[in-house]
């Protein structure tokens, strides 16, 4: 269990640390209920490294779905005997389901972090969960994914007239530093996207570069990566619904 767990977490800091496009979806049912999925989407960088992606996984075609909860009831005896720091991460992604998807031949590799919830306000930010995932890396990525977190907090929040996403951030936020420009230039074409679907049709949003669904339901934001390390805050959104 521990070898598999090491393995697909390993591989998700791989996709997070290097070329890949982000896409957060956030759907939201009448009830208030609904899920998330944060997409990652690494098929770039299979098509420049997969052979040496592929020997994590024996050079096989893997499609699987790890239930962090049913891990979590299944396994605990074996995580009650591991460090501490890697128990509060497995608890921290205790309502995640991870599905992987890695294709050599096709060169797709696409990791798919998904959560549901009762309400919006028990979202938590995925982003940040990909962050604490990096203390269990045993491949030296740890401190890339590090450097690759802006410690933001992301908070949501519905209440049938309006949808926030708001986006806090520490006293001490700095700008990049210098030390990251080559990551930034390996991740210059990538990008962080919002796609949202409500149960309400949309009057306004405060971004006037969404693109509103023709079901006027629905919404897309597209962000460059750089954008969410060096102005998360750009990325804050209001949505406002038609009574």
């Amino acid at each position: 269990m521990k070898t598999k767990l090491y393995t697909v977490l390993a591989l998700l800091l791989l996709v997070f640390t290097t070329s890949c496009n982000f896409t957060e979806n956030i759907t939201i049912n009448p009830d208030g209920s609904g899920n998330m999925t944060m997409a990652m989407d690494g098929s770039t960088l299979m098509a420049l490294a997969g052979e040496e992606i592929a020997s994590e996984t024996g050079g096989k075609r893997t499609d699987t779905i790890m239930d962090f909860s049913a891990l979590l009831k299944d396994k605990k005896d074996s995580i009650a005997k591991m460090p501490e720091q890697e128990r509060r991460m497995l608890q921290a992604l205790s309502n995640m389901k991870i599905k992987m998807l890695m294709d050599p031949e096709t060169s797709e590799f696409k990791f798919d972090m998904i959560s549901d919830f009762k309400k919006i306000d028990e979202l938590q930010d995925m982003m940040k969960l990909i962050n604490e995932a990096r203390n269990m890396d045993k491949n030296g990525l740890g401190e890339a994914a590090g450097m690759m977190n802006n410690n933001s907090v992301v908070k949501y929040s519905y209440d049938g007239k309006k949808f926030i996403r708001k986006v806090e951030l520490p006293e001490t936020f700095q700008k990049l530093p210098d030390s990251l420009n080559a990551y930034m230039e390996m991740m210059g074409a990538s990008e962080y996207v919002l796609k949202y679907k409500f149960p309400k049709k949309i009057k306004s949003v405060s971004d006037k570069k969404a693109v509103i669904g023709q079901d006027g339901k629905s919404l897309t934001l597209v962000y460059s990566f750089s954008d969410y390390l060096s102005d998360p805050k750009k990325m804050g959104l209001e949505v406002e619904f038609v009574k």
